[in-house]
């Protein structure tokens, strides 16, 4: 192939800049004709970026729902519910709560039936608390599968055993399972999450990786955990495991606590484009509908106890109020979480 056809091929894939760095002998072959070429290509983004600027200015409604509904937080048990009382939790939880709320199969039926109606087919994300508490969890979790809808699973890893990790692993629309680590050392982890949970948790990050099912370290840059978080990046790398920075917001126990946001870099998900979660979804709990999962433990919040209700015109006029005056707000508005 001669060097114009092979430039040819780049310019037709729709690179258009294209600078050829350096061309050498191929000794790999015995062919004196044979060459390699070192070049740098780029492809035109400025139509991408245009596309994606004019996608971002679509405001969630049920109008366009279809569209950008694109994530939908669900909690199958009660936030504060849980088997551990961390340090930071933005809902206060513990094994001392005492919220009975579970979410129940025909109430799942009825939110899924909800976003049909409106042509929807946002990611799930099935958090806490911890949602492992849940014995149906599995169960719903075959029912996203089943209706394919993507989803992942957010858990403290301390439930995870290699029966639920093999059930994991055969669910084709699984994207991940964020499991929560505030640090690569033990001492600094287990003063946020309680003893021996270091331990626990890099056991529930192998059996998941030996089922091959994706694995992503979810890490909350905070004053205690700051000097650690470069050895986070490379225990992920590791154990074969994507890394996500949460915020800190100061609420709950981390409010409780006194806690203070890491000073340095990895606040927010530094990992991923600046977009608000109330932005791209909804989430729910307990019945109801709120802006995000951060302030669903606020009755102030409530959107409303259907999607359609959390989508209408009044409901997203009050998500850009909250977004003015709420501290939690503020925090997201800094960087996306």
């Amino acid at each position: 192939m001669s060097e114009k056809s092979f430039l040819t091929k780049f310019v037709q894939a729709g690179f258009t800049r294209i600078e050829v760095l350096e061309t050498s002998q191929n000794r790999r072959t015995r062919n004196p004709e044979a060459y390699v070429v070192t070049l740098s290509a780029q492809k035109a983004a400025r139509e991408l970026r245009a596309l994606q600027k004019e996608t971002a200015k679509a405001t969630l409604s049920r109008e366009n729902a279809a569209q950008t509904l694109r994530e939908l937080w669900l909690f199958p048990v009660a936030p504060e519910t849980c088997n551990l009382a961390c340090a930071h939790c933005l809902y206060a939880a513990s094994p001392k709560s005492r919220n009975p709320y579970h979410l129940s199969a025909d109430e799942l039926s009825g939110l899924l039936a909800q976003v049909k109606s409106l042509g929807a087919k946002p990611h799930f994300l099935m958090t806490g608390g911890e949602p492992t508490l849940h014995s149906q969890l599995y169960d719903f979790l075959d029912t996203l599968d089943g209706q394919g809808y993507s989803f992942q699973l957010m858990t403290n890893g301390t439930r995870i055993d290699k029966e639920s990790a093999e059930r994991l692993s055969r669910m084709a629309h699984l994207k991940k399972v964020q499991v929560s680590l505030e640090s690569a050392d033990a001492k600094t982890n287990d003063s946020i999450y309680g003893a021996g949970l270091y331990r626990r948790v890099l056991k529930a990050v192998d059996t998941l990786r030996e089922k091959d099912v994706p694995v992503t370290l979810a890490v909350t840059p905070m004053e205690i955990n700051e000097e650690g978080l470069f050895a986070i990046e490379d225990l992920g790398k590791e154990k074969g495991a994507d890394v996500k920075y949460i915020s800190l917001y100061d609420l709950g126990a981390a409010r409780e606590n006194a806690l203070q946001p890491s000073r340095g870099a990895g606040n927010g998900d530094s990992h991923s484009e600046f977009e608000l979660m109330c932005d791209k979804g909804v989430a729910y709990s307990e019945g109801a509908f709120y802006p995000c999962p951060v302030l669903v433990k606020e009755p102030r919040t409530k959107l409303g106890d259907t999607l359609e209700e959390a989508l209408s015109p009044e409901s997203r006029k009050r998500v850009a109020r909250l977004r003015e005056v709420h501290s939690a707000c503020q925090v997201c508005l800094k960087g996306s979480t």
